[in-house]
């Protein structure tokens, strides 16, 4: 069956089949383990016959995905692309489906006779997030046909990921040096990351921010109804009680859930209530903005976790891409420990955030360095090129307003 082919059959059936072949504890598992007891033996040549058994198995298994997504692809399955590049249905669970993205892609397959969609296969070594950053850059490639232009859109979405996080590792590696040096020099408590607005509207902004602004936020919260401004920027009054903190920002969430948890018990109440008592306390402590960006950071945490997870063996990875696969493990790094510095702010959540901040936007600038070179040259050579279809266009159009002159003209 050819990728164009309109037969009929269960893509699910398929990919059941391929996880036969090389799903957990199937036949692929089966013939590894085969080998290695053989090799332990001394009697591996024994089974030199059936060796290439190994690679059939999981190249079998890949072609039946592929195949199964060519017919999902043709019913609308958003997850078709995914699938025929080469990634497990479990690989998906929890992923964001960009739709732009998935569109072109699975037209592609779709159109299998018309257009090649070998270009979506997923490359050595590559992930989920690597592959859904390259596919718009080279469908604008293939549309096109020019793949200057194509690298220029995949470049722009690598600069706008690098411009939209390394600047805030930086920030945090900065600012929380600063909280560490006042810390011990001063004593003071140390503020949760992400905390700023809620000090602004609250009347205790950092020292670095302008006046003007301050009294502005200052004057802003106290228009705001106590019983909001709470909620946004979560209950001093617990942070006081069950924190021992006077501000809602400087409180360990983890501290005020436990104490209200275990008062719960003393009062009377279950484990679960008790549990519910205190993780409410601790959410109505952090506030609605403090607490969205511990879940931010807690989901970036994880889906760059399955990221490098996906890289394989780190030490092939690392030859990969050196400072790719560095900017990858330190990202994960960095986002899992200011998840820590937000839940619980202390100098050891903190102190982790800041250098697992610096390492993680160095590495990212030197993993993209080569792409913030070559970039504007790039663009230069696209609007060379969008020019010339232009021109190209506009002469198109004077022919065909001369043909059409032409024709209408009855003495010509």
């Amino acid at each position: 069956m050819s990728d164009s082919s309109k037969r009929m059959a269960n893509p699910s059936d398929l990919e059941h089949l391929a996880k036969l072949f090389d799903g957990r504890g199937h036949i692929k598992d089966k013939l590894d383990e085969a080998f290695t007891r053989a090799s332990r033996l001394g009697v591996g040549d024994k089974l030199a016959a059936i060796r290439p058994m190994q690679s059939w198995t999981g190249d079998t298994a890949v072609d039946l995905r592929r195949r199964a997504a060519i017919l999902r692809a043709e019913k609308g399955d958003p997850k078709a692309a995914a699938l025929y590049a080469g990634f497990k249905p479990e690989d998906l669970k929890g992923m964001a489906l960009p739709p732009d993205a998935m569109l072109i892609a699975n037209a592609s397959i779709a159109s299998g006779d018309k257009f090649d969609a070998a270009w979506l296969k997923r490359k050595p070594g590559e992930t989920y997030q690597d592959w859904l950053q390259r596919i718009p850059g080279d469908a604008v490639a293939k549309v096109s046909g020019d793949e200057n232009l194509g690298e220029v859109v995949g470049d722009y979405i690598e600069l706008t990921a690098l411009a939209s996080t390394v600047p805030g590792a930086f920030k945090m590696a900065t600012l929380g040096t600063l909280s560490l040096v006042k810390r011990f020099k001063h004593g003071d408590f140390m503020k949760a990351p992400g905390t700023t607005l809620a000090q602004i509207l609250k009347g205790r902004p950092p020292s670095l921010l302008p006046a003007r602004i301050a009294r502005l936020g200052a004057q802003i919260g106290r228009s705001t109804p106590t019983v909001v401004l709470d909620v946004l920027t979560g209950s001093d009054k617990l942070a006081q009680l069950h924190g021992g903190r006077l501000y809602a920002w400087e409180a360990n969430l983890l501290r005020v859930g436990n104490n209200v948890g275990k008062a719960s018990r003393v009062a009377g109440a279950s484990r679960l209530g008790a549990l519910k008592s205190g993780a409410g306390a601790a959410l109505r402590t952090a506030g609605w903005w403090r607490a969205a960006g511990i879940g931010g950071s807690a989901v970036s945490t994880v889906i760059g976790a399955y990221d490098v997870y996906q890289e394989g063996n780190p030490v092939d990875a690392f030859k990969r891409d050196k400072a790719g696969y560095v900017s990858k493990v330190s990202g994960v790094a960095f986002n899992a420990s200011l998840t820590a510095a937000m839940v619980a702010p202390n100098p050891i959540t903190i102190g982790a955030a800041v250098v697992t901040g610096a390492v993680y936007g160095v590495s990212s600038i030197v993993d993209n360095w080569d792409t913030v070179k070559q970039f504007p040259g790039k663009v230069a050579d696209a609007g060379a090129w969008a020019g010339k279809k232009v021109a190209e266009g506009a002469g198109k159009l004077a022919d065909g307003a001369k043909k059409l002159g032409s024709a209408l003209n009855p003495f010509d």
